[in-house]
């Protein structure tokens, strides 16, 4: 009996562009926002899942 294995979703991960549309701001402002958000998240210890899966467990094609 093979039973599927729920993955944990992978959250959409937004880009310059997103961010400055989403916050009404100019694209250097997105940037200054996602390095905010990037150093909150390593100063608590914690790693992004995309950047981790990507660096060891590479999908093989």
């Amino acid at each position: 009996m093979d039973e599927k294995v729920a993955k944990t979703p992978r959250p959409h991960m937004l880009d310059a562009d997103e961010v400055a549309e989403l916050l009404r701001i100019k694209k250097g402002s997105a940037y200054e926002v996602i390095r905010k958000i990037n150093a909150e998240q390593e100063a608590r210890g914690r790693v992004r899942s995309d950047v981790f899966d990507a660096l060891y467990f590479p999908e093989v094609d």
